[in-house]
């Protein structure tokens, strides 16, 4: 037998499909792209405003306080990282003086069709400068016209004023001074004002407007990114909000340094009076144990006991010369003998004395060798020697008094050296002690003093507390809106959205719309064929010598039966399917008549035994019908047989009177006395059977055929119901199962045609 199976839908197939939708899809991106371009022109183009720079990463804290006073000592130390400067940078306080100083807080705008234009800079014809702003201010919408070079025009709502440049204009909501601008004004043009909160413009800034991200992680390098309609507004912005960065910094830097000074002043001057005190300290100590430099004044000391020592020694040897001497003149048995010189004696009148009692004595010795002892001159002599021994006796005394003076002064002299030199370890130790706090007093000082100098100094530096790499720049293509992405999401959109329209259509339709819907019960029948929309109420559309569309499809599936019937044995045909207004009985009735047109005995019979309509279908009537038949009435065949007015060989079998027991009438054992009477007389016997949905009457005429034909409807039978004739082929209720898709419309036409059915 012959087998056309339903085929999974392929690539082309789709294509084919969905290449149908060529004028949705045209109509769609023709609207979608003019959609993107009219919202392109709604959208205010905004460009990226980038600049980089480089953040000392400054953990110990000498960047912002190198050179200050006390860096050494990491007073000063703080954790200053590059995510600390970048939360400084984006702070809200920063931007909002940023803002303050570029006077953000009016915009001016020009009106287009679509959308304002903003103005910033040297294309404005006019500039505001608010004196006052209230909270109310920020709702209001103004324009000013200028007239000419002296005047111009507010308007506010309803009402026009006319106002001089310069002139100060009061309102309970503001107060304004408005002056020409650097553009050239166009005249009747108005300028559109509008006022805006700073702290919230701002805040906006601070949260989501400006960028500042390190360019890769854990780097010194930080990119600042900012989004601006007008690119020389935001070049300003980044190169103001630097500036204001930096100064902060260095002003925080000189603050720290005017507080550290201040300290370091306060600081010297109780170091100044604390370190007086210690000087004064030291002087009086110094003055009351009379030292200047404890050393020097103990090697002094030194000095000086060993020189009085040495003294008093020689004074001592005097003392035994000048006793020698003295009694040598005085125990002298020979009174005229030469006196010993002073030996080490420096007294002058006793030296002087000696050497002229020795020369007269000389001069005496002489007189005697030649004189006596009673010679005038040796007598003259002898009295001269005589007083001269007296004085010399009363000289010695006098120098015996001076030694003994010299040597007690002397000896009083090492004794004082001495215990100045045992007193040494005690005053040294006083001394110490104050020199040492005078020392550490003076240390602070000098130290003081010189980070005093320092911290002056690094007041005059204004180095920046970070490197721009990158100043502030723009591209001079929007970032904002993109109108490359804008256009391809509008094809896109224009291509999907009839196409998902379908789809979305498709999914959610739940019944059959074409025989790929019916893919899941490949193997489990065959596809007899398809039957176009007829497009009338009639029940028959074949007729002899008229060619419709709907009529070659019948013949066409009499050719697949002809095809199928290789060995003549497919005589007996169940018409059924899933449930009522499927076209079963339209099937039948043409069926029958497309093959009694080529010559064969074709009966049909209506056992739809509880809503026939296939005599009504065919404006036939009879009183006399199968129900009768099989009911056990004595009627014999030709009573039964009606001859169909559109077929010469076509014959009809009513239902007759309905039965209240359908199902048991079909029970009946004449049921398959009346087939076999036909079989024999008729080339084909069409059964038109009760759907399989609802009552079980197929299934009991399904012993007597040898084809089962089940009519699928498109847009009609439920793509649910399938599963029923799954069942039916899985367990074999029916013989030999084939489908026929009828009511096929002109989009339901597909690759399951004609020219994809397979034969075997």
């Amino acid at each position: 037998m012959g087998s056309h199976q339903i085929n999974q839908p392929t690539t082309i197939a789709l294509i084919l499909k969905y290449a149908k939708l060529w004028p949705m899809l045209l109509a769609s991106l023709v609207l979608c792209l003019g959609l993107g371009f009219l919202f392109l022109q709604t959208q205010e183009p905004k460009y990226k405003i980038t600049s980089t720079l480089l953040i000392q990463d400054d953990v110990k804290g000498d960047g912002l306080f190198r050179g200050t006073a006390f860096s050494d000592l990491n007073l000063f130390g703080t954790h200053k990282t590059v995510y600390d400067e970048m939360e400084r940078i984006r702070s809200r306080d920063l931007i909002y003086s940023v803002l303050k100083q570029l006077n953000m807080q009016t915009n001016y705008a020009y009106e287009d069709l679509l959308r304002d234009r903003e103005l910033y800079g040297t294309e404005l014809p006019v500039v505001v400068q608010t004196v006052l702003l209230k909270p109310s201010a920020f709702k209001l919408r103004m324009s000013i016209t200028p007239v000419d070079a002296k005047g111009f025009v507010l308007t506010e709502k309803a009402a026009r004023t006319s106002y001089r440049y310069g002139q100060l204009i009061k309102r309970p909501e503001f107060s304004i001074i408005v002056r020409r601008g650097p553009a050239n004004a166009v005249a009747g043009k108005p300028v559109l004002i509008s006022f805006v909160d700073l702290y919230k413009r701002a805040q906006a800034y601070s949260t989501a407007g400006l960028v500042v991200m390190p360019v890769i992680k854990d780097a010194n390098t930080v990119s600042l990114t900012l989004m601006d309609a007008i690119p020389e507004r935001g070049v300003a912005f980044l190169n103001t909000l630097l500036s204001q960065y930096n100064s902060d910094n260095v002003n925080s830097k000189n603050r720290t340094a005017i507080q550290t000074i201040n300290f370091i002043n306060t600081k010297l001057k109780a170091l100044s009076a604390t370190l007086s005190g210690a000087e004064r300290d030291i002087e009086d100590y110094k003055v009351k144990n009379r030292i200047t430099e404890l050393r020097e004044d103990a090697q002094m000391n030194m000095q000086n006991s060993g020189l009085a020592t040495q003294q008093w020694s020689t004074i001592n040897m005097q003392l035994n010369l000048v006793n020698s001497l003295y009694g040598y003149l005085t125990t002298g048995k020979d009174k005229f003998e030469l006196v010993p010189t002073t030996m080490g004696l420096k007294d002058p009148t006793l030296q002087s004395l000696t050497d002229k009692y020795n020369s007269l004595q000389i001069e005496r010795q002489r007189l005697l060798r030649n004189n006596s002892a009673m010679n005038p001159l040796v007598l003259t002599l002898t009295e001269q020697l005589t007083m001269l021994r007296a004085n010399m006796l009363e000289n010695l005394k006098m120098v015996k008094k001076g030694l003994l003076l010299e040597r007690a002064n002397y000896s009083n002299q090492t004794s004082k050296s001495d215990n100045r030199l045992s007193s040494v370890p005690v005053m040294e130790r006083g001394l110490l002690e104050r020199s040492r706090e005078q020392g550490v007093k003076t240390t602070q000082y000098q130290y003081l003093l010189q980070k005093k100098e320092e911290t002056e100094l690094s007041l005059s530096a204004t180095i920046p507390s970070f490197e721009v790499v990158e100043s502030p720049g723009y591209n001079p293509a929007p970032a904002s809106p993109k109108v490359q992405l804008v256009y391809l999401l509008s094809l896109l959109t224009g291509l999907s959205l009839p196409v998902g329209i379908v789809f979305l259509k498709e999914i959610t339709n739940s019944k059959v719309r074409e025989a790929a819907d019916a893919v899941y019960i490949t193997n489990k029948g065959n596809i007899l064929g398809e039957l176009s929309h007829k497009g009338l109420r009639e029940a028959i559309v074949v007729e002899k010598g008229k060619s419709t569309n709907i009529s070659e499809l019948f013949k066409y599936i009499r050719t697949n039966l002809q095809f199928m019937d290789v060995d003549k044995l497919n005589k007996v045909m169940l018409v059924t399917s899933t449930s009522k207004g499927e076209g079963k009985t339209f099937f039948s009735i043409n069926l029958g008549i497309t093959l009694s047109l080529i010559g064969k005995k074709v009966v049909v019979l209506e056992f739809d035994l509880r809503k026939p309509d296939l005599l009504r279908g065919m404006n036939i009537t009879s009183s006399k019908g199968l129900s009768n038949y099989l009911s056990g009435e004595e009627i014999g065949l030709d009573e039964l047989l009606v001859p169909a007015p559109s077929g010469e060989n076509l014959y009809v079998i009513g239902c007759g009177t309905l039965p209240e027991n359908p199902a048991e009438l079909l029970s009946s054992e004449r049921l398959g006395v009346l087939i076999e009477q036909l079989k024999a007389q008729f080339d084909y016997v069409i059964i038109d059977s009760s759907p399989v949905g609802h009552v079980a009457d197929a299934f009991t005429l399904g012993r007597f055929v040898d084809v089962s034909i089940y009519l699928i409807r498109y847009n009609y039978t439920s793509k649910s119901d399938l599963s029923i004739f799954t069942e039916i082929c899985e367990s074999r209720r029916l013989r030999n199962p084939m489908i026929v898709f009828n009511d096929a419309r002109k989009d339901n036409k597909n690759l399951y045609r004609y020219g994809r059915y397979a034969y075997n």
